[in-house]
């Protein structure tokens, strides 16, 4: 009984740090779409995003955008599985994302603002793309 007692110690005392190791990281580029939501409920046609982010610690930095045009992403974050952060459009809207990696894939929400009022908003999903050989 004292044997079980003191390994059920050691894995509490451990658990943290497995944890911590087992979270997910959003480093990477990653390539997908996004679906505006219209006033209705439906969704939009999917138009393309990459997404290259890096992770350090609860700190992100990268740039988001269309594949052939990326922006510098603002106040990147991650906390309890989320990245947040927003993308500021030159001249257009800025755009504020909520993402998380879900069974390996980059998915969440993505709202436009302009003038502090949310204009539109949309379906976020992207897959890390393939490394270049």
């Amino acid at each position: 009984m004292k044997r079980l007692l003191a390994i059920a110690l050691v894995l509490a005392a451990f658990a943290p740090a497995l944890a911590a190791q087992t979270s997910p990281n959003f480093s990477g580029k990653w390539e997908g779409t996004f679906k505006m939501q219209r006033p209705d409920g439906t969704e939009g046609d999917p138009r393309p995003v990459v997404f290259d982010l890096t992770q350090k610690g609860k700190a992100l930095t990268g740039t988001a955008g269309p594949p052939d045009q990326q922006w510098e992403i603002e106040d990147g974050a991650v906390a309890d599985g989320k990245a947040t952060f927003a993308v500021q459009q030159p001249n257009g809207p800025l755009f504020r994302f909520t993402l998380t990696i879900v069974k390996g894939r980059l998915q969440g929400d993505m709202a436009g603002e302009r003038d502090g009022v949310v204009r539109g908003q949309a379906k976020v999903d992207a897959a890390k793309a393939a490394k270049a050989k």
